[in-house]
C-alpha cells in the first residue's frame, strides 16, 4: 500500500513535523506498514492556511502538480491521499471529483471528515475541536454542523475552541503550556469534552506530550487527526 500525505501550505518545516509524528506512530504498530510519501505545497501556496482565501490559494497552487500524470506526486500513483489540513479543504473535493472522473480507485481523505466520523462512532463521548486562530472557529463549526454530524452525534458535538495562535506558532515549546491550559479550561472543563480533536496539523508534534500530560485521566483524551487519517485510509483500502 502506498499513500501520499499532502501538506497544502508551503511550510517545509510543518511537513517534516508531520512526517516525524507519522513515522513514530507507525513504528509502534504491528503488521504491514504502508509506504508513505510527503508533499509540500509549492512557493505559490500560502505559508499557512488561516482562512477560506488561503485555502483556495493552496488549491490553485497544489492541484496542477497533483493532477499531472507526469508528476512524481500524481494522485493516481497512490492507493490513498491524505490532505493534511484540518478543514473542509477544497482540495479534498477537487481530487475526489478528479478520481471519480478518471475512474480511479485512489481514496482521498481529509482530516476534518475522518476525525468527526471517528468521534461520531464513540458511544456517549462528548467531543470538541481545539484549533489555531479565531478565524477558524466559525468556519469549522459551520462545516461540521452542515456536513459531518449524524443525528446521533449532534448531541455530543460541543463546538470549537481557539488557542488564538497562528498555525506556525502551535509547535513552539513556549506555547505548550498555553495550549494545554486552554484545552483544560475550555474543551475539558467548560464544554465537558471526552475527546479533544487537535484541529490543525500544526499540533502534530505536540500530540505525544499533550497525551502524556493526561495519561492518568481516563475521562478525556486527544485525537490526533493525521495518524487517524492514515489509519482510516488503511482501513478503507483493506475493505475494498
Amino acid at each position: 500500500m502506498k499513500l501520499l500525505v499532502v501538506n497544502p501550505n508551503s511550510s517545509v518545516g510543518m511537513t517534516e513535523e508531520i512526517r516525524e509524528n507519522v513515522e513514530a506512530y507507525l513504528q509502534s504498530q504491528n503488521g504491514d506498514i504502508p509506504i508513505i510519501d510527503y508533499y509540500t505545497g509549492p512557493k505559490e501556496s500560502p505559508p499557512q492556511i488561516s482562512d477560506i482565501n488561503s485555502s483556495n490559494q493552496s488549491v490553485a497552487a497544489c492541484l496542477p502538480e497533483l493532477s499531472d500524470a507526469s508528476s512524481s506526486h500524481f494522485y493516481d500513483l497512490y492507493d490513498g491521499v491524505l490532505i493534511a489540513c484540518f478543514s473542509d479543504h477544497p482540495l479534498v473535493e477537487a481530487l475526489s471529483s478528479l478520481a471519480a472522473e478518471d475512474n480511479s480507485s485512489t481514496i482521498v481523505m481529509g482530516l476534518l471528515n475522518s476525525s468527526i466520523a471517528y468521534c461520531s462512532l464513540q458511544v456517549n463521548k462528548a467531543f470538541s475541536i481545539l484549533t489555531s486562530n479565531k478565524e477558524w472557529v466559525d468556519i469549522l463549526n459551520n462545516s461540521v454542523e452542515s456536513k459531518f454530524l449524524t443525528n446521533q452525534s449532534k448531541k455530543y458535538w460541543m463546538g470549537t475552541v481557539s488557542t488564538d495562535l497562528e498555525v506556525l506558532d502551535l509547535h513552539s515549546p513556549e506555547n505548550f503550556n498555553t495550549i494545554l491550559s486552554i484545552a483544560q479550561k475550555e474543551n475539558k472543563d467548560r464544554l465537558g469534552s471526552n475527546l479533544i480533536i487537535l484541529g490543525c496539523a500544526g499540533f502534530s508534534a505536540l500530540y505525544p506530550k499533550l497525551q502524556e500530560h493526561w495519561r492518568n485521566d481516563k475521562t478525556v483524551r486527544f485525537v490526533e487527526p493525521v495518524t487517524l487519517g492514515i489509519e482510516t485510509l488503511i482501513f478503507l483500502y483493506k475493505s475494498m
